[in-house]
């Protein structure tokens, strides 16, 4: 940390030694280059997370899991000093002396944009970046179902992203909103109300504006009753997760507007369960009825390692309301029948369930037998239904 100038040499302090409140010092060269250093080094890996602390290398989370750079051990002076930086090149930002806990965006010129998040322990400081792609997904790019464009444009009702966090749901929902942004016929407000903003969506076709819980609102059921008075056409949930924000989600759709929502359930029956169990016993039944006006779809999505090592791909069930699932789910003694109707409905409306894709994905040479034998639903179904698609 610099302190003073002694000839040409910095003069080097002790971080927890008492500093005048007023002045915001900068990092030495070294440590800023040492930095960019590690985000040149991350992004090149397509890292969606990188974490940084004093005591240990530096990890980024590259396909999901967390890997060590090729850096030396950190101290805490090194951390110290990289967040003195941090702090330095970004806006309204406290003292580097009052921060604890601190989230908020940071840009990295010529290497990229990060949603920074900094703590805390131990009495040294820990960064955690998240790294903001340029590019945003596409069904395509995700290698998703071309039926999901059905749905996404939409004129209103409610379009679930169902998986477990780290599923990939991010990633469908931006390719929603880029879908709607770049082919809608129409001009639309679409409101996005998210934990953490992880893609940024200009305005092409439509007009975006982005949330963020803590920043910008002060969660989901205020961002959502907000949007629902700034005429907001489509409204996007990052997670569905109340009582309270369900019924308000669905009071949004039945007033006309789309909306995109984020659950947390391994496939379309247990997200469609999920969702229902929100409502009181007294309001099951006709949840249910608003539900088979209202839904458009739900993508349940898994990532699964790709057989030649270079990433992950996902495997999607894909619900859409074609008559038989309407009438599935019209009938609560019958919703063990949805994953049996989206199979049969394939060829003709779309729909597919989580084994069918992953047999794909098999078929095609993305993901290994053995893998995939281990994460299907039914296992020796999954194997019967293989080899007669090999035949």
């Amino acid at each position: 940390m610099l302190n003073s100038q002694k000839g040409n040499e910095p003069v080097r302090v002790d971080p927890a030694a008492a500093i005048d409140p007023r002045v915001r010092l900068s990092a030495s060269p070294a440590e800023v280059e040492r930095l960019r250093k590690i985000l040149m080094e991350a992004v090149s890996r397509n890292a969606t997370d990188i974490h940084i602390r004093a005591g240990d290398v530096v990890y980024a989370r590259v396909d999901g899991d967390l890997v060590p750079l090729d850096t030396s051990v950190l101290s805490a002076l090194n951390t110290y000093e990289m967040t003195m930086h941090i702090l330095a090149t970004s806006a309204n930002t406290p003292d580097i002396d009052e921060v604890h806990d601190y989230s908020g965006p940071w840009s990295a010129p010529g290497i990229g944009r990060f949603r920074l998040s900094l703590l805390k322990q131990r009495s040294s400081f820990m960064i955690v970046l998240r790294v903001i792609p340029d590019t945003l997904p596409t069904f395509d790019s995700l290698s998703l179902p071309g039926a999901l464009a059905s749905i996404a444009l939409a004129d209103f009702g409610l379009i679930l992203v169902a998986g477990t966090p780290g599923a990939g749901r991010s990633s469908t929902v931006a390719a929603f909103v880029n879908h709607l942004n770049t082919k809608s016929p129409r001009r639309r407000h679409i409101v996005s109300v998210e934990q953490a903003i992880r893609y940024l969506h200009k305005n092409h076709g439509c007009a975006v504006t982005q949330r963020e819980i803590g920043i910008d609102t002060d969660s989901y059921l205020t961002g959502v009753r907000a949007a629902m008075d700034q005429d907001a056409d489509v409204i996007v949930i990052g997670d569905l997760a109340t009582p309270e924000l369900v019924e308000l989600a669905v009071r949004a759709a039945e007033q006309g507007r789309l909306v995109i929502a984020k659950v947390r359930a391994t496939d379309s029956t247990t997200a469609i369960r999920t969702l229902l169990a929100n409502f009181s016993p007294d309001r099951q039944d006709s949840a249910r009825l608003q539900l088979t006006e209202l839904l458009r779809g739900v993508v349940a999505q898994r990532l699964l390692p790709r057989a030649d090592s270079r990433g992950r791909v996902a495997a999607a069930e894909v619900l859409l309301m074609t008559p038989a699932v309407r009438d599935v789910l019209a009938d609560a003694g019958r919703l063990s029948e949805l994953r049996q109707t989206l199979s049969e409905g394939r060829a003709q409306y779309g729909t597919q369930t989580f084994d069918q894709h992953l047999a794909d994905r098999v078929i095609a040479g993305q993901v290994s037998f053995e893998v995939a034998v281990t994460l299907a639903t039914n296992s020796l179904d999954f194997e019967l239904q293989l080899r007669g698609l090999r035949r």
